[in-house]
């Protein structure tokens, strides 16, 4: 397996601005640093890079920070990250360097889980983002899954699917989030592990979307951003409810002419498919944009956001409906979320543990959890393996 580097180099640009505000130059700097001058010279035409207590010493010396004097160039085998957002919420580079080190700490565990052969996700090739593209791709998924046009999703569909990419569902309590937190994906270029944060916490009317979202990602290794997300968010949709099941709702609502009536005729199909009515509301959209017909806007003065709102209310969340509590114990959360999503996650990170006689700090990095949660799932995992 390849070893994983990160390239570092000097921000020379910065540091030589510094070294002219200060009124130093190179022949000063090695002295201080009690280095020769031709090493300084190395360091600055990046030839050579500092060792870390003459990099430490530089920064003190010209006031800068780490960050400021280092360029870390993205590594070959650095952890793909993709978040599942909600709204126009940004994702902050803390968040982002947060992600990447859950996806350095389950580099650990590759080794460990029960994969015949590792290989590469299947990915699309000449990715277009744009409706009859979508509709295509999903209607191939859709006959690899052995479902026809107008047969629904299920939970199952999708887990099996992800099994068969090698996605290890990796099941979390992260609670209600307000922001993006429902669900992480991470992708670990030198070992071609996918690996799927999913909150349990999540309304299941949602939930069944964010999976498919997901699977998304997994097919466009090679998207970054919004664009990744956009696409994420447009197979997710077309998955669930493709062009077929649109064109037959859309001549349904157009024989409607009360804003109630729709809406409710709506929110009746996102209780038969599972999800969203904010997600049947805009396929049906995108199949009569696609094809310059006249829709409904329910979207001017909110009516399907407020509908959708007063919808979900009405639905217990995924953890809810698996643990028939708010608040499970380690032994019920481990068996029954492994049992729900036939994650091998858990047992990996057992074997991980033992063999390595590790502690519960890496539960804690790994599932971004406090101490005293994290040492229950460590002490229930120890207690299964006696």
């Amino acid at each position: 397996m390849p070893k994983q580097t990160t390239k570092k180099s000097l921000n020379t640009d910065t540091i030589s601005k510094r070294i002219t505000e200060l009124g130093l130059n190179q022949a000063e700097i090695a002295k201080k640093l009690s280095v020769s001058r031709e090493i300084v010279s190395q360091w600055f035409k990046n030839i050579k890079f500092p060792r870390p207590r003459h990099l430490l010493h530089l920064a003190e010396m010209l006031d800068l920070a780490f960050d400021e004097i280092v360029i870390k160039e993205e590594s070959q085998y650095e952890p793909i990250i993709a978040f599942r957002k909600k709204g126009r919420h940004k994702i902050d580079e803390e968040y982002e360097k947060s992600a990447k080190f859950k996806g350095e700490m389950l580099k650990k565990l590759v080794h460990f889980l029960d994969f015949e052969t590792i290989f590469f996700p299947r990915h699309i090739e000449n990715l277009k983002n744009d409706y009859e593209y979508i509709q295509r791709l999903v209607y191939n998924i859709r006959n690899e899954l052995h479902c026809n046009v107008n047969d629904i999703i299920d939970f199952t569909h999708l887990i099996d699917f992800f099994k068969q990419q090698h996605a290890v569902i990796i099941p979390v309590l992260w609670g209600k989030k307000d922001k993006h937190e429902n669900a992480l994906h991470v992708f670990l270029p030198d070992s071609k592990t996918t690996w799927i944060y999913l909150n349990l916490d999540s309304n299941i009317i949602d939930f069944k979307f964010w999976m498919a979202h997901e699977l998304g990602h997994i097919f466009t290794p090679d998207l970054r951003g919004d664009e990744a997300e956009e696409f994420a968010d447009n197979f997710a949709g077309a998955l669930l409810f493709p062009e077929n099941l649109a064109k037959i709702e859309y001549e349904e609502l157009s024989t409607l002419n009360n804003t109630g009536i729709i809406i409710n005729h709506i929110k009746n199909l996102a209780e038969k498919y599972i999800v969203s009515p904010i997600t049947i509301y805009m396929e049906i959209k995108k199949y009569a944009q696609n094809y310059n017909k006249h829709f409904i806007d329910l979207e001017k003065n909110n009516e399907i956001f407020q509908a959708t709102a007063n919808f979900n209310k009405d639905y217990l969340t995924v953890s809810e409906l698996i643990f028939k509590t708010k608040n499970p114990s380690p032994h019920t959360y481990i068996n029954k979320s492994t049992d729900a999503f036939d994650t091998p996650f858990f047992e990996t990170l057992k074997q991980y543990i033992i063999e390595n006689n590790s502690k519960s700090a890496l539960i804690q990095n790994i599932l971004d959890l406090s101490y005293l949660d994290s040492r229950g799932i460590f002490e229930e995992l120890m207690d299964a393996s006696n």
